[in-house]
């Protein structure tokens, strides 16, 4: 029985811009043109320079803590940790897979630790033909313990909800696919949901297919999971339980370009961003009484026009939202109402990609760090956006960074791991993330 749910797209879906911190209305539809889908294909092209039929790339995976380790995705594929018991040092004893041993290719998206399991995504291409693979790994002995795989690419991270995972992928190779479904015969990209219960036969519980790729990482709240898609458009679909069927839409929303990026839902609302320059605020109960389909006017609604495309996931500090785009360009908006505080006077050299993170000043202030998708990492006071003295890893940073007891954690795109005392922005240590070699 076929398990696909299927999207209805309207039909020019996509509403009229207007500049600055707007209010959501209910506005007029206008279709995309086709110059604006050029220059999104060779943006992307120039971004990404490994997504579609060029070979993945990796060195995009963010760091991340777990008990007395701090988990890496290497650039090359290996998953493998550093052990805080032993002044972060490289855990040689664990790693998959082993080293000599073929990876499953690049992971774009940050692993998950779950328990007593690590689970990532990974693929790789040979020129159009890709195959991504999603696998779960031993807390404890750093052995495979499940692994699942389709043609295609899965470029965010996991999410993942009791013995549930769910991910994004793009059109599926028909090896695995030669009839998504009647009445949906065009499906570019689909959201899984893998049942890994039985960790001896991982299997698909549901799927969601979409008009296009999904690129970014679902995130969970409330048995709703939230993600958005190249076409534009935002949905919200249940997981079962008291909202609905599980893999049922419960709602939609029609951005105005392409969405990758990671939303943050916090206190009722969902903030993410997109590549036309904008930035959303929705409301849930909002949504939610409108359903799928739509764009009311939203009370409590809002969205704001930048001067460059958002990847980065937002961090919200002290009721201030701290979010970068692609050009360089970082902002202090205030949550409730979209209205812009401070954007830092020059711009970072290098795309932003990654999520910023808040670190202790050594006089007990607070400051935020903000990741360089090619060179440094820039540190802006909190209250008015003055550039102060940043973190020097002579490399790019995709990847968001990672802050735990004092210490910053940064991913290169070189595949170093530095660690820096966030107090006075020294450098402590540099590895490769894949062997523990000193950098």
């Amino acid at each position: 029985m076929d398990q696909t749910r299927r999207y209805n797209p309207p039909l020019n879906k996509h509403p009229e811009r207007t500049p600055g911190p707007r209010i959501l209305l209910s506005r007029s539809h206008r279709p995309r043109s086709f110059a604006i889908a050029l220059l999104f294909s060779a943006s992307l092209f120039i971004l990404v320079a490994c997504i579609g039929d060029l070979d993945p790339d990796g060195g995009w995976a963010a760091p991340v803590v777990s008990g007395d380790h701090v988990y890496l995705g290497a650039k090359d594929g290996r998953i493998t940790r550093l052990d805080l018991n032993d002044n972060g040092r490289f855990d040689g004893a664990w790693g998959f897979p082993a080293l000599g041993v073929d990876t499953l290719g690049p992971i774009y998206g940050t692993p998950r630790i779950d328990g007593d399991r690590v689970i990532a995504a990974a693929y790789d291409c040979d020129g159009l033909d890709c195959s991504a693979t999603i696998f779960g790994v031993s807390v404890e002995t750093g052995q495979e313990i499940w692994r699942f795989e389709r043609k295609t690419q899965v470029v965010g991270a996991v999410a993942v909800t009791g013995d549930t995972v769910l991910f994004g992928t793009a059109q599926i190779d028909d090896e695995f696919d030669n009839d998504p479904g009647p009445g949906f015969t065009d499906a570019e990209g689909y959201l899984y949901a893998l049942d890994i219960s039985n960790p001896a036969t991982p299997t698909v519980s549901w799927r969601f297919a979409t008009t296009d790729s999904v690129w970014g990482t679902p995130v969970v709240s409330d048995e709703v999971v939230y993600f958005g898609d190249l076409d534009g458009v935002f949905h919200a679909v249940s997981l079962g339980g008291e909202s609905g069927n599980a893999g049922d839409e419960l709602w939609s929303f029609y951005a105005e370009g392409a969405i990758v990026a990671e939303p943050l839902v916090l206190n009722g609302k969902i903030y993410f961003g997109d590549f036309s320059d904008n930035f959303y605020a929705l409301d849930i109960a909002t949504r939610e009484a409108a359903g799928p389909g739509s764009n009311p006017p939203g009370a409590g609604e809002w969205s704001f026009s930048s001067d460059g495309w958002f990847w980065a996931t937002p961090l919200v500090y002290e009721n201030t939202l701290y979010v970068g785009t692609l050009n360089g360009k970082f902002y202090a908006l205030n949550p409730d109402t979209g209205a812009e505080i401070w954007a830092n006077p020059g711009e970072i050299i290098g795309q932003i990609v990654g999520r910023a993170a808040v670190i202790t000043e050594r006089n007990g202030g607070d400051a935020v760090a903000v990741p360089s998708g090619k060179d440094n990492i820039g540190v802006f006071n909190l209250a008015n956006g003055n550039e102060l003295n940043g973190f020097a890893t002579d490399g790019g940073v995709k990847a968001s960074l990672l802050v735990d007891d004092g210490f910053l954690y940064a991913h290169t795109t070189d595949d170093q791991v530095i660690k820096f005392n966030t107090a006075d922005r020294n450098r402590l240590s540099c590895i490769e993330a894949e062997t523990g070699a000193a950098c």
